[in-house]
């Protein structure tokens, strides 16, 4: 994986939790919590393309989405 790509996935792990944290007004710890339960931060590390071009909302609903089918 070259060095762009990877910086674009940690990037996007950090918008999305960031988005994710203030829409649902969740404290690091509690999003830290939810991440162990669903694996968050590893499905926008395995799937970054789905993000690429979603606003802040749509980031949030796909993460909710995503924790509701588990």
């Amino acid at each position: 994986m070259s060095d762009k790509r990877l910086n674009n996935r940690i990037f996007l792990m950090y918008l999305v939790s960031e988005n994710y944290k203030k829409f649902h007004k969740l404290s690091s710890e509690q999003f830290l919590e939810l991440n162990r339960k669903y694996a968050i931060l590893n499905y926008i590390a395995e799937c970054p393309d789905i993000f690429d071009n979603m606003s802040d909302s749509e980031m949030v609903e796909e993460i909710d989405e995503y924790v509701s089918a588990i």
